[in-house]
């Protein structure tokens, strides 16, 4: 899915570029956002996003937590309320995989 890119500190991509009469002819970098929302929807708690109070995974809790097949469930539940497919989600020490596409 194609959508409005963010930068590191999820702030707009916004790079101007002008026409050869100094007319802005661009400003917002699109491009594929499937990763971004996945980092945004693990990162945000539940409350966060005022729109939709549902969205959000906390993963920062998960951190003293010992239920791994929870946090899965949690991480597949929350993708799939965006909109994601989702074939696999793992979780190991170092990170988590999920592998998700938008229909």
């Amino acid at each position: 899915m194609t959508g409005i890119q963010l930068t590191q500190n999820y702030d707009i991509d916004i790079r101007v570029r002008r026409d050869a009469n100094g007319q802005i002819a661009s400003g917002m970098v699109t491009g594929d956002i499937l990763r971004q929302n996945q980092a945004l929807i693990l990162t945000m708690n539940q409350g966060e996003l005022k729109e939709v109070p549902r969205v959000g995974c906390g993963i920062s809790e998960m951190l003293l937590d010992y239920d791994p097949a929870a946090w899965r469930s949690t991480i597949r539940e929350q993708m799939e309320m965006d909109g994601q497919t989702v074939r696999s989600v793992k979780i190991t020490a170092k990170d988590i995989q999920i592998d998700a596409y938008y229909r």
